[in-house]
């Protein structure tokens, strides 16, 4: 979820015709330059500058700097990655659904029994 433009310390004017222009988060803005912006929303260059440096500055998933994920929050991100299916039953189900996305994962054996192919 993208942070809403309400919630930034932004000039009350400023917000009022971020919004007005149609703005409604963070991410509608991830394409801008300040010119745009300026005639777009209808805000001085250097307001546009300030803008599009503090949404650009802001952490992902609007998180402060430093903090942590918890495990619930970890586990949420793994789940929404999902697996590649290899097509081969009994290694999905080793696997436990198919090759992790995301994720570093190293196959070894003995030499000869198919390790390349899987790649």
């Amino acid at each position: 979820m993208q942070r809403a433009l309400s919630s930034f310390p932004f000039a009350p004017a400023v917000k009022v015709r971020l919004i007005n222009a149609g703005f409604q988060s963070a991410a509608d803005l991830c394409d801008f330059r300040p010119l745009q912006l300026s005639k777009e929303a209808g805000i001085s260059q250097e307001e546009a500058e300030e803008v599009l440096q503090a949404v650009r500055s802001e952490p992902l998933q609007g998180r402060a700097a430093g903090s942590r994920l918890t495990a619930l929050e970890l586990l949420e991100r793994e789940q929404t990655l999902g697996s590649i299916v290899t097509f081969c039953s009994d290694l999905d189900c080793m696997l436990g659904g198919g090759v992790p996305v995301g994720k570093t994962m190293e196959v070894c054996g003995a030499p000869g029994v198919g390790k390349t192919q899987l790649w």
